[in-house]
């Protein structure tokens, strides 16, 4: 257990190893310790002063070994090891009358092991101690700060000997399981570097697969860190701008890749540009713009862009991709020019159509108040059918030209307060309270996300439906509902008429179907047909629920605006 920082001078040879690099150097200490105390000084009686020192000392290295053991505090162990062994050194090498003291032939070895344990700049210090040390202890000897030695000469000699034998087995023990440690972790660094370069080969590859996936894209991909600067932008970008990426300010992009809006003559401001909401943390679906390269032909696009996190959730870039949608961008503007067109003739020929229905119309109800025809009840009954089925003729005409328009005419989706369009329905409607009843039965008043013109002119049609399909006798009553329901509007109109089987909601809204075979509910055929429709191209639901008996509710489903608002932020 390792708990201590290294030092940042600490040979990176024992950063994995000094643990058993301080076991060692204890255990040398001790065997040297052993080997003075007892087998050196085994012919001198009794506990003397030198053997009570060494003693201590073993002492000392055995609490330094538990301590290291028990916290994992190397750097505090080592520093109080190598302090005992130079107090240590240094009081035995007094007591035995200072140098040349066969203690001190292993200080010069506590430099080594401290800048094994502590790093070069410990080991710098102890060499300095090892010097000193040293001369103070030579100095002691010389002027007599230290005690006689108790040894002979030949005692100090063979003290020295055995020193200098201890000393060489110690450092060659240390040399033999540094060496061992140097080839260890050569190995282990040239399996690294072999690691290391594989991994930075396989990067390669997959930079260039990456890079080659990219430019093989159809679509353009342009992609920016968070400080705009563009890191892709492969080939289709390169080619629909007629340049490479820039090092240029984000500011400087809509000029210098010719961004527009997406009519491809209105320059396109910073903020509206795609990858620069997209570094703002908004994400960009479907935006239309262009392309305007000066001596090219313009290009239209439909662009998306996203921002990119981290694990952290910090935003570190954006990416958008640009489809070129030229082609398609001319054959849709081609069909709302035929649109057009045909819309045109429509309302021609349906004011052709409208003349003279409206002359037989008129002259039928000016007949009619004639004083001959007014003495002729019979003539008075097939004028009357004559001016119905003209009314009925023109108002079919009306709805199948509105109908035909449908898929071609123009809306404008927008919040629309759903009351509003109701009270202009019934207006339309031109029904009287003594013709049908109105309740409205609302939670709440929502804005839906709807053509407002057509939203309208689908209540019209249904407020007429309930009053044309109302039961003999019974006054038509029309109610309104609106309930919210999974982010969206389910509104509804539910009338007291006969209700209808499943059979004939099954053929209900198929155009020019009548369930009823008689004149007398009026209508064409064709106005529940275009209430689905027209629901239908707002991006809604239209259905019916109904009974026989039990009237009909006609619901039709639409996106809340403030849904819609949410989703477009």
């Amino acid at each position: 257990m390792e708990t201590g920082k290294p030092s940042p001078h600490t040979s990176p040879v024992f950063k994995s190893q000094r643990g058993a690099v301080f076991y060692l150097v204890t255990l040398v200490f001790v065997g040297v310790d052993l080997l003075q105390t007892f087998l050196m000084q085994g012919a001198v009686p009794g506990m003397t002063e030198p053997r009570m020192t060494g003693i201590v000392a073993l002492f000392f290295f055995a609490v330094i070994a538990a301590y290291y053991r028990l916290t994992g505090q190397l750097k505090i162990a080592s520093i109080v090891l190598i302090a005992v062994a130079y107090a240590g050194s240094v009081y035995a090498s007094l007591k035995q009358g200072g140098s040349p003291a066969p203690t001190l032939n292993y200080v010069p070895f506590l430099p080594i092991v401290t800048t094994v344990l502590l790093g070069r700049s410990a080991g710098a210090i102890s060499l300095h101690l090892s010097i000193v040390a040293i001369i103070f202890c030579t100095y002691a000897a010389q002027t007599g700060l230290a005690p006689p030695s108790p040894h002979t000469i030949e005692e100090l000699r063979l003290l020295l000997a055995s020193g200098g034998v201890l000393l060489a087995i110690g450092v060659t023990a240390y040399a033999i399981i540094y060496e061992n440690l140097i080839l260890k972790a050569v190995k282990e660094a040239e399996g690294a570097k072999r690691e290391v370069e594989q991994k930075a080969d396989a990067l390669e590859q997959s930079q260039e697969f990456l890079a080659t996936v990219m430019d093989a894209a159809h679509d353009a991909i342009i992609a920016s860190d968070a400080s705009g600067k563009l890191s892709i932008f492969n080939h289709a970008a390169r080619e629909i701008h007629g340049i490479d990426a820039q090092p240029l300010d984000s500011q400087d992009w809509p000029s210098t890749y010719s961004l527009f809006e997406a009519d491809g003559e209105t320059p396109m401001k910073l903020e509206n540009v795609p990858l620069f909401c997209a570094m703002q943390g908004q994400k960009v679906i479907g935006r239309q713009m262009a392309i305007a390269v000066p001596g090219r032909e313009v290009r239209f696009m439909t662009a998306n862009a996203t921002p990119l996190y981290n694990d952290k959730k910090e935003l570190i870039g954006a990416v958008a991709t640009m489809r070129d949608v030229t082609k398609e961008h001319f054959q849709e503007e081609k069909i709302r020019s035929q649109n057009r067109e045909i819309d045109h003739f429509a309302r021609v020929a349906s004011l052709d159509l409208q003349a003279p229905l409206n002359r037989i119309i008129m002259t039928s109800e000016a007949l009619i108040k004639s004083p001959e025809i007014q003495a002729s009840a019979k003539t008075r009954t097939d004028l009357a059918a004559v001016t119905a089925a003209a009314k009925k003729m023109g108002a079919l005409i009306k709805d199948v030209l509105y109908m035909s328009r449908l898929p071609i005419g123009e809306i404008s989706l927008q919040p629309v307060v759903v009351r509003d369009c109701i009270e202009a329905a019934i207006d339309l409607a031109d029904l009287s309270e003594a013709d049908c009843r109105l309740d409205f039965r609302f939670t709440g008043s929502h804005d839906v996300m709807a053509d407002p013109h057509s939203l309208t002119h689908v209540f019209k049609n249904l407020i007429e439906n309930a009053w044309k399909h109302s039961m003999p006798g019974v006054r038509a009553h029309a109610e309104f509902t609106c309930i919210v329901e999974d982010g969206a509007a389910v509104l509804g109109v539910k009338d007291n008429g006969p209700g209808m089987s499943r059979e004939q909601i099954d053929k209900l809204f198929t155009p020019l179907e009548r369930l009823r075979t008689d004149d007398d509910a009026g209508g064409t055929g064709l106005g529940l047909a275009i209430c689905r429709k027209s629901i239908t191209r707002m991006g809604g639901e239209f259905w019916v629920e109904s009974e026989p008996g039990q009237g009909c509710h006609f619901r039709m489903r639409l996106p809340l605006a403030a849904e819609q608002a949410k989703i477009a932020s």
